[in-house]
């Protein structure tokens, strides 16, 4: 029985050294550790709600969580910005901050264009703050829309509950486009000045009446004189 026990305590150590093993051997990171952000760029008006089509973002990763808080990347620590996601207001202004940042420098991002439904869909994103920018504006009929930068986290916490599939949609602001006109010049009835112009020396049928009856005169009066002279001689 004393080999026994003493056979079973062995097991035990043995075993509990393992365990200690294990808990100090760092796991690799899984699948469920990676989150995706789902885009859903829509606006609406009165009565109809549009889904906007062919429409880029570009999206950047601006921040890590590192010493249980959130951090800028090496790219991004100049930029000067501090992450403050219990102010909407200082969120908004650091995304404008950051895409200021990314255009002076030329920073490069990874670029998608909606779908027919209006939705993009970035995947496998470690745990980070993402700066999103509207690349170009979508116009729909006379009306066009641009998207303010934002910055989302993964994973999300919502209500308490921690997502890593974080689904966002943009907040757009719209502006018209004036119709195009072109200013025709009013057609009158009367002939321009123009087309008189043209033709200044258009004679009536009254002046040439007048001509051929001054030269009958003139020829009258050569002939009378003629006459006159030869019957003085």
């Amino acid at each position: 029985m004393s080999r026994i026990s003493k056979r079973k305590r062995i097991y035990m150590c043995m075993a509990s050294v393992m365990c200690m093993l294990l808990l100090l051997i760092p796991l690799p990171v899984s699948a469920n550790d990676l989150g995706s952000i789902l885009l859903k760029a829509t606006v609406e008006d009165e009565t109809t709600v549009y889904k906007l089509s062919n429409t880029e973002f570009t999206m950047y990763q601006v921040g890590t969580y590192k010493n249980n808080s959130w951090a800028l990347v090496s790219e991004f620590a100049k930029s000067g910005v501090i992450f403050d996601f219990d102010d909407s207001s200082a969120q908004a202004e650091a995304a404008k901050k950051l895409e200021k940042y990314v255009q002076d420098n030329n920073i490069k991002g990874m670029s998608g264009k909606t779908n027919s439904d209006g939705e993009v869909m970035y995947r496998d994103l470690e745990k980070g703050v993402y700066l999103f920018v509207q690349t170009q504006k979508t116009q729909i009929s006379n009306q066009v829309y641009q998207s303010e930068s934002f910055i989302i986290t993964v994973p999300g916490n919502y209500d308490g509950q921690i997502v890593w599939n974080v689904t966002a949609e943009p907040k757009f602001k719209n502006e018209s486009i004036p119709p195009i006109t072109t200013n025709t010049p009013p057609v009158s009835e009367e002939p321009s000045g123009d087309n008189s112009s043209r033709t200044p020396n258009v004679k009536t049928g009254d002046d040439t009446n007048v001509i051929m009856w001054l030269s009958l005169m003139g020829i009258s009066l050569i002939i009378f004189s003629i006459c006159k002279r030869k019957v003085h001689k």
